[in-house]
């Protein structure tokens, strides 16, 4: 894929949450040495989103999807040359001053020399005779990850009793939600945090209890290097937009019936 560079696909991740509804502030990008690099955006539903920015609230109490996409420049670079391009940077085996081929007195291959014959030696016969790149990319190389963090807004937390009955329905129901979501994820996990809220005779009291600080769904999606191309890198966004869509409904819905 030549025609691609990081900010072209950077664009296209945006293009694929804008034809999900969403819309997204707080873009940011940098690189992780020595060979990542990562673009990062904030999504929420573009009509609330819309809301905010026409400066009718001051803070929007809605969920959000904390979308990080991180590229390998190596594996970057690696897909737009392709293998036998690689291969050009490579030697075919270690330097070594002393190899008979600095002697001027060594027959060269395909001139006559022991075990080659006149039309060009038995090792560029076996090179002529497969279509087989000298380099393939390995299956497990990934080209990028992308990862969304989908979170409710800290209000919805700070108004939640310190219940363990209601701690455990939210944890239930946010895991169901999590697994029919993310079919087409790598990862799915679920994260939450608790705080403990001290009773009145302190914080060492059994009586204390803990309540959810801080919640989020997390989903990966990996991009393999090998045969990546535009087509797969949108289908790879398009599952992410899909699941950071979705999930930004279903994680509403999950609070309004835990109460």
């Amino acid at each position: 894929m030549p025609q691609l560079t990081r900010h072209q696909i950077g664009a296209t991740l945006l293009g694929a949450l804008r034809g999900e509804g969403l819309g997204v502030r707080d873009l940011f990008e940098g690189r992780q040495e020595p060979v990542t690099w990562f673009f990062r955006c904030l999504a929420y539903d573009q009509s609330e989103l819309d809301i905010l920015e026409s400066g009718a609230l001051d803070i929007l109490h809605a969920p959000s999807a904390l979308v990080e996409l991180s590229l390998d420049e190596v594996a970057l670079a690696g897909a737009a040359i392709g293998a036998e391009g690689i291969a050009a940077y490579l030697a075919d085996e270690p330097f070594d001053e002393e190899s008979p081929r600095e002697d001027p007195e060594f027959e060269q291959p395909g001139f006559g020399g022991p075990g080659f014959g006149p039309e060009g030696g038995a090792d560029s016969r076996e090179a002529e005779e497969t279509d087989e790149p000298p380099l393939a990319f390995h299956a497990d190389v990934m080209l990028g990850t992308l990862v969304l963090d989908v979170a409710p807004p800290a209000l919805w937390l700070d108004e939640r009793p310190a219940d363990p009955d209601a701690n455990e329905r939210l944890a239930r129901r946010l895991g169901i939600m999590a697994q029919e979501v993310g079919r087409e994820a790598d990862s799915v996990e679920v994260h939450i945090e608790g705080a403990l809220d001290a009773s009145e005779e302190g914080w060492a009291d059994e009586a204390a209890r803990v309540r959810p600080a801080g919640v989020s769904v997390h989903f990966s999606f990996d991009i393999p290097l090998r045969e990546v191309d535009e087509r797969e890198l949108a289908r790879v966004f398009e599952a992410g937009a899909r699941a950071a869509a979705v999930s930004l409904e279903a994680i509403r819905r999950v609070f309004e019936r835990v109460g």
